[in-house]
C-alpha cells in the first residue's frame, strides 16, 4: 500500500496506480482465459484420444472380423467339391479353388492372373463361356457343357454362373461353379447297358423257355434212336455226338433260365460244416469218375458249429459250380483246399476260401469273370459263375478271386451267419 506521505509527495500518482491496477486486473482475466480455455483444450484433447482409441480398437475389430470372414470364406471354397472359378471384369482369373484344380488339372498358381480364355479356352458355343456372362450380364443355371483337363482329354461338367456386384451394385467381375460329371455320365452307361442286358435277359428267357421242350423232345427221339443202332454200326456214334450236343445245349438253356428266373427260395438254417461236407463229398465222386489225381483238404475245425440263414440246394449249387470249375481247372493233377474261417468278433460274415492249383486266370480277365456269357473255357457257357454270384447276392453275401497265371485261383465266399437270440 502506497503511503499518504508518498503520494503527497508526487513519488507516484494515483492515476498510475489506477492505471498498474487495471491492467494487472486485465492480465489477470486474460490469465484466467486463457487457464480456462488450456483446461478446456486438455479435455478436449483428452476425449480425442479416447474417441481415437475407441475407433481404433473398432477398426481393428473390424479388421479381425473381416480377416476371419475372409478365412471362414476361403475354407469353405477350399473345402467345396465344386470347382470355383471367379473373374474379374477384363476376364482375369482372381480365384481358383482346390476342386477347380483337381477337376481341371491346372494348380492355382499357374492360373491365378491369367485370362479364363487363355486358361481354359473358349467355348466352341461361345454362350457357354463365363465371358459371355461378362460381355452380356445374363448367367446360367444348371447347364452342362464339356471343358478339356491340362492333359488333354474332355471332362463333362454341370455349371453354372452369375455377375459379382458390390454393394454399390458395381460390376467387379463374374464367377463360375462347376462339377464333374464323368461319374455320372458313366453310371448313365453302365445303366442304359444294365437295362439292354435286362431286355436281353427277358428275350433270352422267353427264348429258352420256347426251345426247352423241342430240345428235350429231340433228345428222346435220338435216344431212341440211338438204341435201335447196333453197337457196331457207325452211325450209333453219330447219334452219341449229337446226343451230347443236345445235351450240352439244354444245360445251356436250363442255365439261362436260372440266372434269368427271379430266385425264390424259402430261407431255413444251413450248417455250414455240413453244406460243405456234402458238397465235397459229391465232388470226390466227380474226381473218382474223372479219374485225376487231384486230393481235396478239407480244412475246418470238426466242432465247428456256425449256421447261416438259406436256402440250401441253391447254395450248394453254387458250391458245386465253384468246385467243379477248380476241378476242371487241373486237368491231370493238383490240390483243391477249402477253408471255413471262423469269422471275427465283430463280423456278421463266415469266411469260406475255395482254392485250386491249376492254370490260374489272365489279371486282365479276372474282373470280367461273373459277367454273364463271359468264359476261359473253350466249350463254357460262360454263366455259371455268374449264377454263382446271383445266389451268392440273393443270400445278402458277396464273392471275391485272386488268381495267378499258372498258380491257381482263390475263390472267398462271404455269408451271413445267423443272428444269435440275445
Amino acid at each position: 500500500m502506497v503511503s499518504n506521505d508518498r503520494l503527497e509527495s508526487g513519488t507516484v500518482s494515483r492515476e498510475m496506480l489506477e492505471s498498474l491496477e487495471q491492467s494487472f486486473q486485465q492480465f489477470q482475466a486474460r490469465a484466467d482465459k486463457l487457464a480456462a480455455a488450456y483446461t478446456t483444450m486438455r479435455q478436449d484433447f483428452c476425449n480425442v484420444n479416447l474417441e481415437l482409441d475407441r475407433t481404433n480398437r473398432e477398426l481393428a475389430e473390424s479388421l479381425a472380423r473381416q480377416e476371419e470372414t475372409q478365412t471362414y470364406l476361403n475354407s469353405i471354397l477350399e473345402s467345396m467339391n465344386n470347382g470355383v472359378v471367379g473373374v474379374d471384369i477384363t476376364g482375369t482369373i482372381t480365384q481358383f479353388n482346390t476342386a477347380a484344380a483337381r477337376i481341371t488339372g491346372y494348380t492355382p498358381d499357374a492360373v491365378l492372373g491369367k485370362g479364363y480364355g487363355e486358361v481354359l479356352g473358349e467355348e466352341s458355343d461361345a454362350a457357354m463361356s463365363v465371358l459371355h456372362v461378362l460381355r452380356t450380364g445374363r448367367g446360367h443355371q444348371r447347364q452342362e457343357k464339356t471343358i478339356w483337363h491340362n492333359d488333354g482329354h474332355p471332362v463333362p461338367v454341370s455349371f453354372q454362373s452369375a455377375l459379382l456386384r458390390d454393394q454399390s451394385n458395381r460390376i467387379l467381375g463374374a464367377v463360375e461353379i462347376f462339377t464333374d460329371m464323368s461319374r455320372i455320365k458313366e453310371l448313365e452307361k453302365e445303366m442304359q447297358r444294365t437295362r439292354t442286358m435286362a431286355a436281353l435277359g427277358e428275350m433270352a428267357a422267353t427264348v429258352a423257355h420256347e426251345i426247352r421242350n423241342p430240345l428235350g423232345a429231340m433228345g428222346v427221339w435220338a435216344g431212341l434212336l440211338e438204341r435201335d443202332f447196333d453197337p457196331a454200326d457207325s452211325r450209333r456214334e453219330t447219334v452219341r455226338k449229337l446226343i451230347d450236343a443236345l445235351s450240352r445245349l439244354n444245360k445251356i438253356v436250363s442255365n439261362l433260365l436260372v440266372y434269368t428266373r427271379p430266385v425264390n427260395s424259402t430261407f431255413r438254417p444251413v450248417s455250414m460244416r455240413d453244406l460243405v461236407g456234402e458238397t465235397l463229398d459229391f465232388i470226390q465222386i466227380e474226381v473218382d469218375r474223372l479219374g485225376r489225381n487231384i486230393r481235396i483238404d478239407r480244412n475246418w475245425d470238426p466242432a465247428y458249429e456256425a449256421t447261416i440263414d438259406g436256402d440250401p440246394e441253391k447254395l450248394q449249387q453254387a458250391l458245386m459250380n465253384l468246385c467243379l470249375n477248380a476241378v476242371q481247372a487241373m486237368p491231370e493233377q493238383g490240390l483243391l483246399s477249402v477253408h471255413i474261417d471262423s469269422p471275427g468278433p465283430a463280423s456278421e460274415y463266415i469266411p469260406l476260401r475255395i482254392t485250386d492249383t491249376g492254370h490260374g486266370i489272365e489279371e486282365g480277365r479276372l474282373s470280367k469273370i461273373f459277367d454273364p456269357f463271359h468264359t476261359t473255357k473253350e466249350n463254357g457257357t460262360g454263366l455259371g459263375l455268374a449264377i454263382v454270384r446271383k445266389f451268392i447276392e440273393h443270400h445278402s453275401g458277396y464273392i471275391t478271386a485272386k488268381s495267378r497265371l499258372n498258380e491257381g485261383t482263390s475263390f472267398s465266399v462271404f455269408l451271413p451267419q445267423t443272428k444269435r437270440k440275445e
